[in-house]
């Protein structure tokens, strides 16, 4: 039975890979800071993972779940993320500054460390699968936090591979940009006011143009990106080569 972990798995491409990798015979454990129903093959754990203490006992009941015996492969998804806040440098609120490093670096690293412990002694396939985005990569005008965030992630994922390189069963570490989608956090980068991100009338037009890409189109190429075999440890690569 191949296991998945799927945080901020309520909604948006969360939920979406959630349904996908349920409808593709996968056990699911999804966390989310609201509730989601049990359902078959689906184990629902309600945390905030910026909680450090929470998330820790969190992943300890997640690993109970799973039955070393019949588990064939391990998979870890980073999804949870916070886009805000938006605005310029100078005027972010010290809290919101400090809770988007906590959920976007902070926890990611957190959770990969209770992943690499709790399976180190499981002799299956390992991967952890950071969602990242391409403000880590290129840096926009009024997310300083997100975009230092999402880059510290990608960088992350980087050191974190190098250390598997002597492992006996190493774990593969790969961060991936998953484009614009059609999700909740679109729709608040769009109700955005221009004075805090210079850049909204883009993302306003990408919803007037129909470019968004439905959520479960790409929770379908997240699996095809982890069954691709070309892919390399500590890669960072784009979700668009998949879809």
């Amino acid at each position: 039975m191949d296991h998945v972990i799927i945080t901020g798995a309520s909604r948006g491409l969360g939920a979406a890979m959630r349904r996908a990798f349920l409808e593709n015979g996968a056990t699911v454990h999804a966390l989310a800071r609201s509730n989601i129903s049990e359902e078959k093959n689906q184990h629902s754990y309600q945390v905030d993972v910026s909680d450090v203490q929470a998330l820790v006992h969190t992943f300890r009941d997640i690993f109970a779940n799973i039955e070393p015996k019949t588990c064939t492969s391990l998979v870890l998804i980073n999804n949870a993320g916070l886009v805000s806040p938006v605005g310029p440098a100078s005027e972010n609120d010290p809290g919101d500054i400090a809770k988007s490093i906590a959920v976007n670096v902070s926890a990611p690293m957190i959770t990969a460390r209770e992943f690499l412990q709790q399976s180190e002694s499981m002799a299956v396939s390992r991967t952890v699968l950071n969602i990242s985005s391409g403000a880590g990569r290129s840096p926009m005008e009024g997310w300083s936090a997100y975009c230092t965030g999402k880059a510290g992630l990608d960088m992350y994922t980087k050191t974190a591979a190098l250390e598997q390189e002597d492992a006996a069963n190493p774990v593969r570490f790969l961060s991936v940009a998953p484009g614009i989608i059609d999700t909740d956090m679109q729709t608040a980068i769009r109700g955005t006011s221009k004075d805090s991100f210079k850049h909204v009338d883009k993302f306003r037009n990408y919803k007037e143009q129909g470019a968004l890409v439905d959520p479960d189109d790409t929770a379908k190429a997240m699996l095809r990106l982890l069954d691709d075999a070309k892919v390399k440890n500590g890669d960072l690569l784009d979700i668009r080569e998949y879809l």
